[in-house]
């Protein structure tokens, strides 16, 4: 048995009672008259967000947005190593081109590095769980910042961090920057693009064959007002409207469906926006 000492219990009766890791992944208690044997046992794990508020230096965990164990060194998060995967796709290293290359290496949801095409590299949210895994987080709308959505440029977005599913103000990637790794993404299924918004608790996809115009009347292109409320569900063109930008419709009665903006020229009309059901915050997912 090999074997590694961590240090003497406090308040032990016995001073050379110890805490021993063993070869085969189990923890022994060990003292002069007595062993007490521990199975293998898991770190504390969650978000970012979930992080204790008031964490004791030396306290370690895994977190399941970035995919690595962290300790707290009593003034700050430190990242230890990550998980391994059998992957190096989305490091540093080696950033993948879209989501959907994170999620064909076998990588579960967390944060990667992505680089598409002629574009800079960013840490990106990718949900490899829901509808389909490959989805990267391009937007986090905020009711609270009302329009800033309504941009081509990237939006409260520094590399090399992208979007975050807590931001509190708007976050976005360039138009740019999604085409490309739209256009890098082996996808090809009818949904590259899903709206979840948050506060209608709804969800809406938008067309693979639309481009991203995230402020420009959807009128430009019909494609970006062929939704569905499922994914790869059957596509029901809304009608083009000088009143929606980016996707969607919001002139649906009864909200059913919603838009990306409404009438941004109007001043007040925030988030994600619906006539029936008004605004909500929300994120922008894409494939």
């Amino acid at each position: 048995m090999s074997i590694i000492r961590v240090g003497e219990i406090e308040g032990s009766a016995a001073t050379n009672r110890h805490i021993i890791m063993e070869s085969g992944e189990n923890i022994v208690v060990s003292g002069t008259l007595t062993r007490h044997r521990m199975g293998a046992f898991t770190f504390p794990q969650g978000t970012t967000a979930q992080r204790p508020s008031s964490p004791q230096s030396g306290m370690i965990r895994t977190n399941t947005e970035t995919n690595y164990v962290e300790v707290y060194d009593g003034t700050a998060w430190l990242n230890l190593f990550r998980i391994p995967s059998g992957s190096n796709v989305g490091t540093a290293g080696s950033p993948a081109t879209s989501g959907m290359q994170v999620y064909e290496a076998g990588l579960p949801t967390g944060i990667y590095w992505i680089q598409p095409s002629g574009q800079d590299a960013y840490q990106m949210y990718v949900d490899n769980d829901r509808n389909g895994g490959g989805w990267v987080l391009c937007a986090s709308v905020q009711t609270s910042t009302c329009q800033d959505h309504m941009n081509r440029s990237a939006v409260r977005v520094t590399a090399p961090a992208g979007p975050s599913l807590t931001a509190t103000s708007t976050q976005k990637m360039a138009d740019a920057w999604i085409n490309a790794m739209r256009g890098d993404s082996s996808y090809t299924g009818s949904t590259a693009y899903w709206l979840e918004a948050t506060g209608f608790n709804k969800n809406m996809f938008v067309s693979s064959a639309a481009t991203v115009n995230l402020l420009d009347s959807a009128s430009n292109e019909n494609e970006r007002t062929r939704v569905t409320l499922t994914y790869q569900g059957s596509l029901d063109d809304r009608g083009p409207n000088t009143g929606t930008r980016g996707f969607g419709d919001h002139h649906t009665s009864g909200g059913t469906y919603f838009a990306w903006g409404r009438h941004p020229e109007s001043g007040n009309n925030c988030g994600f926006r619906e006539d029936a059901l008004g605004a909500s915050n929300g994120f922008l997912w894409v494939k």
